[in-house]
């Protein structure tokens, strides 16, 4: 009976394991919409590439990427043949301006 219970609980443990679904990777996930982001604010990830995709593919939107300087670090237009780009890591002091009918993610 022993010996039952004990491999019936390691096939239980084994089984819960393997199965588990690791949701670490879209923590860091945030959609924002039109309008103007501070990097810090809106908790975007900071000294680290983000990739940045539209939700929607028939949707359009620009992203704008200006460093604490008030200099335009990166311009992005995203749309129906460019869904997605890696952005470069960004400052604490970025700050991020969304232009468009669609929803962008950052993650």
């Amino acid at each position: 009976m022993k010996k039952t219970i004990i491999i019936f609980s390691i096939f239980l443990f084994l089984s819960l394991t393997v199965g588990s679904i690791n949701i670490f990777a879209q923590a860091g996930a945030k959609t924002l919409t039109q309008g103007i982001y501070s990097a810090r604010d809106s908790n975007l990830l900071i000294g680290t590439p983000i990739t940045v995709r539209i939700t929607s593919p028939n949707d359009k939107a620009l992203v704008m990427v200006i460093d604490s300087n008030l200099y335009i670090y990166e311009l992005i237009k995203l749309g129906p043949q460019n869904t997605e780009h890696i952005l470069r890591p960004l400052d604490y002091n970025s700050s991020v301006i969304i232009f468009g009918s669609g929803s962008v993610t950052f993650s």
